[in-house]
């Protein structure tokens, strides 16, 4: 090189990943086979992998991903497409071809698509960086975008998932700068493979371990070798992640060829897991694999990372392995995508084993003949159809929210109604049959009751948005930029609970925060810009924390409060999506239940997704507040789950809910009374009922009536929030609850879900 000659740096503009909007837990999964769910969680440190519906495949997730990355980037620049997959949906044509349609990329570029196995993305880089740097006024759009399929009940099944990764390769990069040593090696083995007649690998699973670490060591031997750094040189390291527990064990397999295995825990504990969050999260995405480690890295690491150097070793079975690395740019995190990439995971519906089962086994013909394609939430885009063996891809029209600004990027700008005062209502509800028995697939009857939430929105003259939470005792006024900025620390707490670093209490710490968190979500659904300020009013006359819905409630009377304000109605499945993120920030994982009450009132009898309208029971019912629980429903789950590996215990709770719904259909109110009865002691039989309240119930019981805890109950203390009761003597459920310190009011069935005064 002269001395005058010039360095261009080249490397990762932006990055967007993307995964299917279904997620399985491996907890339901190892359920289902009869496992030990230690087995995928601790043995293989997976925790969800992502599935995807039916008109959901490499092209959609790639496309989502690289409409994200090209934000803000200019298209004319884009001069090479390099799609990067083993899940190839054509002998033949470039999968690549599809997005360049459906992202309206300029004529003038190379399309290309690379496979082998995972390293393929690892290809298309090196393949990009020396055309930059004879060309960097261009730029290159890199994608790898897979599905990872092995079979149901296969020994590889729970190691499956799926995503995409989006990468602007550039000139003076943002985000991160890669030098040029590598260590490349070569080998043909047959570790796992695919031929064109299955639709599913074939892994030797130990195999590939064993080939993973040798590869490890040799690529990482040439590439010390030719760079003449250290693994002390190294603050980070991004490793291909077909499964978080081999990553570990490469990790471990590094320190010691490099005699560094006398670092303490924390410190090479810091060096990976950072990085490998997306992928407990989404299980194993083949090429996107070790660019999704990138990404987690990047958004989650706790220190700054600009001027720290990353190692990246990438394997691809078949195999070609490399090591090389990257130094992080100074401005990296103005680049990012973090609030995107959290959401996309955050969002994700959960699947019951069955419907896990029902997408897997869904065809695509292959037979030429015409093929809708049933709709799913597949983000901005989906296979709509097969016709003729041709693929139709077409964008989705109000796609979910995940998408920024969709709502308003098109169509009429948001507007206020002026003076004009909206007021909205959302019912509470109660569990009638089926509580913690939901979560393992059981059927549950609930019921919405006539208390309430009440969001009213009036204009103000100051351009914030003023909160007046006058049940919480609480006033304040935030701007729209520091409404998102709560959204967004909100949102990194809960990863961090997802992580396992903090616990669900920890992420929204103080009541106020739920309808902050809503609005800020709602917000930058709408891409909301007011030209004057709004009050927002909540009131409830629902009980807190007592297992009555009322984070639910709160959620959607404020989102619907704000969007009739603003005349932008949400249509229903986006809403629910929408505020399913945020009843996540409350309880940690919410099955939805309270939210489908609250939508829709009435009695609603559940099994997973499917929802049948009930009769509203005619009997003399009673609200009875026993007393916040001193633990939440997210611990009461935790702790009576090895009572639910019991297949009898779960059958007894589906009888009883069952037998329940017989008798609303018969309107049989004496068979509804046995129901609740038998369901308050499988109750007991869980241990989620404390002993003040058993005693308070039995003494119900003895005077006639009946009466049940209606949440999840406790597992500590003595209060275990809403009890309902039945009975036809209003003077001696009112005497008996004031002689246990109880609140009592009489109730009944709410017909009506949210709606505008």
């Amino acid at each position: 090189m002269y001395e005058d000659e010039i360095v261009i740096k080249v490397g990762i503009d932006t990055i967007a990943i993307y995964t299917s909007r279904y997620a399985l837990e491996l907890a339901t999964l190892a359920q289902a086979r009869g496992i030990d769910p230690d087995k995928f969680l601790t043995g293989l440190g997976q925790h969800t992998m992502s599935v995807p519906p039916p008109g959901e495949d490499i092209v959609t997730m790639a496309a989502n991903a690289a409409q994200q990355a090209l934000q803000q980037v200019d298209v004319n620049t884009i001069e090479m497409l390099l799609f990067a997959t083993e899940s190839g949906i054509d002998q033949s044509k470039a999968a690549g071809l599809y997005i360049h349609e459906l992202l309206g990329l300029p004529a003038r570029c190379r399309v290309v698509e690379l496979k082998q196995a995972c390293y393929s993305g690892t290809a298309g880089l090196q393949l990009a960086l020396p055309y930059l740097r004879e060309n960097p006024n261009k730029k290159v759009l890199l994608i790898a975008s897979d599905i990872a399929r092995y079979g149901l009940r296969t020994t590889a099944e729970s190691s499956q998932g799926c995503g995409a990764v989006a990468m602007v390769l550039s000139a003076y990069p943002r985000i991160i700068a890669f030098e040029s040593e590598h260590g490349i090696v070569a080998d043909n083995v047959m570790d796992f493979w695919r031929p064109n007649y299955s639709h599913d690998a074939f892994v030797d699973g130990k195999y590939s371990s064993k080939l993973y670490l040798q590869m490890l060591e040799k690529s990482w031997e040439q590439y010390q070798s030719l760079s003449a750094r250290g693994f002390d040189d190294h603050a980070y390291f991004c490793y291909h992640t077909p499964l978080p527990r081999l990553v570990e064990k490469a990790h471990q397999h590094l320190l010691k060829i490099n005699n560094a295995t006398n670092l303490p825990d924390e410190v090479t504990a810091k060096h990976i897991q950072s990085a490998l969050s997306y992928g407990r999260q989404l299980g194993n995405s083949y090429s996107a694999a070790l660019y999704i480690s990138l990404a987690s890295l990047l958004d989650n690491a706790k220190e700054e990372l600009a001027g720290k150097r990353i190692g990246f070793y990438s394997y691809g079975s078949g195999c070609v392995a490399e090591y090389f690395s990257g130094v992080v740019q100074p401005d990296y995190r103005a680049a990012l995508h973090t609030d995107y990439h959290a959401n996309v995971l955050a969002s994700r519906t959960p699947l019951t084993y069955e419907d896990y089962e029902s997408f897997y086994q869904f065809n695509y013909v292959e037979d030429g003949s015409e093929q809708d394609i049933p709709v799913y939430n597949t983000g901005a885009f989906r296979l709509t159809k097969l016709q003729q063996h041709k693929r139709i891809y077409a964008p989705v029209i109000n796609s979910p929210v995940i998408l920024r600004s969709v709502f308003c990027s098109e169509g009429p700008p948001c507007k206020p109604l002026g003076t004009k005062t909206i007021k909205v209502y959302a019912p509470g509800k109660l569990i009638l049959s089926g509580e913690h028995a939901v979560v393992y697939g059981q059927p549950a009857i609930a019921m919405a009751v006539n208390r309430h939430v009440t969001a009213t929105v009036t204009q103000e003259s100051v351009p914030q948005v003023l909160f007046d939470l006058s049940d919480l005792a609480h006033h304040s006024q935030l701007s729209l930029d520091a409404l998102r900025h709560l959204k967004n620390r909100i949102k990194e707490k809960y990863y961090r609970f997802i992580r396992g670093d903090y616990s669900i209490r920890q992420v929204l710490q103080k009541p106020f925060e739920l309808a902050q968190f809503t609005l800020g979500i709602l917000a930058e659904s709408l891409n909301i810009s007011l030209p004057h300020g709004v009050k927002l009013h909540v009131q409830s006359t629902i009980p807190i924390g007592c297992g009555m819905g009322s984070s639910a409630a709160t959620i959607l009377s404020v989102m619907q409060a704000v969007s009739h304000y603003l005349q932008r109605p949400i249509a229903e499945d986006i809403l629910f999506q929408l505020a399913l993120e945020a009843e996540n920030m409350q309880h940690g994982h919410s099955s939805g239940l309270d939210l489908r009450i609250a939508m829709n009132g009435g009695c609603l009898y559940m099994q997973e997704k499917d929802i049948h309208i009930r009769a509203v029971p005619n009997l003399p019912m009673y609200l009875v507040n026993t007393g916040t629980p001193v633990t939440t429903t997210g611990q009461c789950v935790d702790k009576v789950a090895t009572h639910f590996q019991s297949k009898q215990l779960q059958n007894e709770f589906a009888a009883v809910t069952q037998a329940m719904d017989k008798a609303l259909r018969d309107q049989s109110w004496q068979n509804m009374r046995e129901a609740i009865r038998h369901n308050h002691q499988l109750l007991i039989n869980i241990g989620v009922v404390p002993d003040t309240v058993q005693r308070f119930i039995a003494q119900i019981e003895a005077t006639g009536g009946v009466a049940k805890v209606c949440g999840a109950g406790a597992v500590a203390g003595e209060g275990a929030g809403a009890v309902l009761v039945i009975s036809d003597d209003n003077q001696i459920v009112t005497s008996l609850s004031s002689r246990f310190g109880y609140n009592v009011i009489p109730i009944s069935g709410e017909p009506r879900g949210v709606h505008a005064a």
